[in-house]
């Protein structure tokens, strides 16, 4: 195992521009329970561009448009049958497309890894913000973005560290 990461002007420059865009998605998600279009757009933009150029955990530009035709497919149809199962929307259509996004960063080998941190870290951080404010907080409903958010950005800097399981 390699932990030592390079960390070059564009290694450097792709990891801050992931992170500011998903601290803005996750940061207005818990505000106002929405991942707005075009803050994803530009973070897909970039996703691809980075891909196309020189990603700096090797996803080429094929394997982006896999992972986000993959991570879309499968968190749409997750969103489709909970939907079904539950008798109301789920899942908003923003957390679809969060997942894309990190697929076109990290490919299609990082999809579990996201599902479960989003999960994990959504349960664990309103049970937090509950035990806080001393009142359960999301009755039913809790934002997903900043957990899929989390997740994108752990698995990324998992991928530049060549942590196993964790590979372009």
């Amino acid at each position: 195992m390699d932990f030592n990461v390079p960390l070059d002007l564009w290694t450097a420059g792709c990891v801050t521009l992931l992170a500011v865009g998903l601290i803005v998605l996750a940061v207005v998600d818990l505000k106002t329970g929405y991942l707005p279009d075009p803050a994803q757009a530009i973070l897909a933009v970039a996703g691809l561009a980075v891909a196309i150029i020189r990603s700096p955990i090797g996803v080429h530009w094929v394997w982006a448009l896999a992972g986000a035709a993959l991570n879309g497919a499968v968190f749409w149809g997750l969103r489709w049958l909970v939907s079904r199962w539950k008798g109301r929307e789920a899942m908003g259509f923003g957390d679809v497309k969060l997942v894309a996004v990190g697929g076109l960063w990290l490919g299609p080998w990082a999809l579990p890894y996201i599902m479960a941190a989003g999960g994990v870290l959504t349960l664990l951080g309103a049970g937090i913000a509950s035990l806080v404010v001393r009142r359960a907080l999301w009755r039913g409903e809790m934002p997903l973005g900043p957990g899929l958010a989390a997740g994108i950005f752990a698995s990324y800097i998992a991928a530049l560290m060549h942590i196993p399981g964790f590979h372009a």
